[in-house]
């Protein structure tokens, strides 16, 4: 029986400790958690309909291969709709294109920028 409750001790002990420690980071000057993006510059996010973002036979426009910025082509309006909704809670300044990406955005509540298509999307970023 000592031993079981010795161990559950030691369990809650190491358990506080750790707490403790990570509250202490972020006091002292460590990067904030990737999901808190408060007191930073918005990065920005494309949400590009998935059919807007094709080039001919490329399933993916070549311009949207290096660009400074999180990428999503989703194919439905529900990939759409998650798409801008975790983008806006991470604090991404949100650039959509395409009309089921921008029902997603209008649906979902999130002020983004609306583009008609990826040339205007990425005009956005500049």
């Amino acid at each position: 029986m000592t031993g079981i409750g010795t161990q559950i001790i030691a369990l809650l002990a190491a358990a506080a400790a750790g707490g403790a420690v990570g509250a202490g980071s972020a006091a002292d000057g460590a990067p904030a958690p990737a999901g808190n993006r408060a007191g930073t510059a918005a990065e920005t996010a494309l949400v590009i309909d998935a059919s807007a973002a094709r080039d001919g036979r490329d399933l993916v426009d070549d311009r949207l291969d290096d660009v400074d910025a999180e990428v999503r082509l989703p194919r439905t309006a529900a990939e759409a709709r998650t798409n801008v909704r975790y983008f806006d809670k991470q604090g991404y300044r949100v650039v959509v294109a395409g009309p089921v990406a921008g029902a997603a955005a209008d649906a979902a509540g999130v002020r983004a920028v609306q583009a008609p298509g990826v040339a205007d999307a990425l005009d956005a970023l500049r």
